[in-house]
């Protein structure tokens, strides 16, 4: 039977068509199980970060310092760094009993136990970030950013971290220190961003960076006093000012260096956070504000906390309005924050909005145990509006 040339083509269409449907199941299928490893993995990131915050929370370190790989940590902390061998072999030889306690100290926990809170967790493939906010008392907080990679097998691993206290990731603040230990002469102008540097200019910076080794603040101050505009300007240098000054525990100089931190790197996110104890008392508040807009952008995920803290800025910039919408929206993310609720008072009463303001009295009277009658609110004078209200007043009365 012969065939066709019309039968021939419909034949190889078949046969196309036929392929084409093998070829999208496959790539259907494909894709299918590419998403399916995808989601497992954020879920693996998910929950392993999650685990390891209800553990902090707990008191306990040990999941995350599992999930640190040692020795690739200790790569990353000597890095390009030209530290001294010596140095090297001690800090190889202490790693084995030291390491736990090296990675506890840097979460800075007070008396009555951390407080963490994960504000996100993001990944793609296998790699990953989270940021986790530290409560501290006084309405301090603090934040850590993580890099994360999972393993084969899904299990979570911490690359490094950010401490935005502190202005500085882990390895390169303890590769620092490791240099400073015994600081060389090529190890000292590799810290340097600028070339041509005299031998009395270097050993004057290598005097600095052992006074700051061992936390001498006069001495430290009495040689800083002495370097060139282009040494006190240095990354390493201004990092280190404020560093030393916090060391020593104190805060006048500490400030000061925070003023040349302000100068030197006003636009740097890593010192945002820092900085906010230099513009707060300085009541640079456009500035504090800008800085708290270019951490939250850097950090990239909801903050209840540092809305409440913009709501603040704002309030002292004259600006009631912005106040009470980051103040609002810090109570929808995160209700049981304390700040967020003194935030709203601050706003609402400032706005003359005094039945809500007497709604947030009550929060935080029968939510953070405060007793808030006159005698105590009339020691700021932001209140005096709200005390000499009917809504106040008779709130009062009906606590009688």
């Amino acid at each position: 039977m012969k065939m066709t040339a019309m039968s021939l083509s419909r034949i190889s269409i078949s046969i196309c068509v036929f392929v084409a449907l093998i070829i999208t199941s496959v790539r259907t299928d494909a894709a299918d199980d590419a998403e399916k490893i995808e989601l497992a993995r954020r879920e693996a990131f998910r929950s392993s970060v999650a685990a390891i915050v209800a553990d902090l929370n707990g008191g306990s370190y040990q999941r995350f310092i599992n999930a640190i790989d040692r020795r690739a940590m200790i790569d990353r902390i000597y890095g390009l760094r030209l530290i001294d061998q010596q140095v090297k072999k001690q800090f190889n030889s202490s790693m084995e009993n030291s390491f736990d306690n090296m990675i506890k100290s840097e979460f800075a926990a007070p008396e009555d136990g951390l407080k963490a809170t994960l504000l996100g967790v993001e990944s793609r493939g296998d790699r990953g970030r989270a940021v986790v906010r530290f409560d501290y008392p006084k309405f301090e907080f603090n934040y850590h950013e993580y890099d994360l990679r999972l393993d084969a097998q899904n299990r979570l691993i911490v690359v490094d971290w950010t401490d935005y206290i502190a202005g500085i990731n882990f390895s390169d603040s303890v590769g620092q220190l490791l240099v400073m230990s015994a600081p060389s002469k090529p190890a000292m102008r590799k810290l340097l961003d600028f070339q041509n540097v005299k031998d009395r200019d270097l050993f004057e910076f290598g005097e600095l960076l052992k006074a700051a080794r061992d936390t001498q603040l006069d001495r430290y101050l009495e040689i800083h006093g002495r370097l060139e505009p282009r040494f006190q300007r240095q990354r390493i240098v201004v990092e280190t000012n404020v560093r030393v000054a916090r060391q020593a525990r104190k805060r006048r100089q500490m400030i000061a260096a925070l003023g040349i931190m302000a100068e030197t790197f006003p636009d740097e996110p890593l010192y945002a956070l820092m900085l906010l104890d230099y513009y707060f008392p300085a009541r640079k508040y456009e500035e504090a504000m800008r800085a708290l807009q270019s951490l939250s952008e850097q950090l990239d995920f909801p903050d209840a906390a540092m809305d409440a803290r913009m709501s603040a800025a704002a309030l002292v910039m004259g600006k009631p309005q912005d106040a009470a919408a980051f103040a609002e929206r810090a109570l929808e993310l995160e209700p049981g924050l304390e700040l967020g609720w003194w935030s709203a008072l601050g706003a609402r009463a400032e706005l003359a909005d005094f039945k809500g303001s007497v709604e947030v009295l009550q929060k935080l009277e029968s939510d953070f145990g405060h007793e808030l009658g006159p005698d105590k609110l009339k020691k700021n004078r932001q209140y005096a509006q709200l005390l000499a209200s009917a809504e106040f007043k008779a709130w009062v009365e009906s606590k009688q």
